[in-house]
């Protein structure tokens, strides 16, 4: 929702982006979970660079928006 905002929601997502990416790269990266839990994907996978997550998680976002439906929506028809 916030990447269809010009230059503002533009870097607003970055900044949200980069504030998600930090702890799933520390924790996948430097505490070592990605090796630990998942040797069986190929090493490119199990130490993902920094800016590839935050670029990660900003795809994840726009793909979001446009893919998944929503839940609910209302209507209503002021006619009499």
């Amino acid at each position: 929702m916030l990447n269809r905002l010009p230059i503002i929601g533009w870097l607003v997502q970055l900044v949200v982006s980069i504030s998600i990416s930090l702890p799933f790269w520390w924790c996948w990266t430097v505490c070592g979970l990605g090796k630990l839990y998942f040797a069986f994907l190929p090493e490119l996978y199990q130490a993902i660079p920094f800016w590839d997550c935050v670029g990660l998680s900003i795809v994840i976002a726009i793909l979001k928006s446009v893919f998944v439906p929503k839940l609910a929506s209302v209507s209503q028809s002021n006619e009499k």
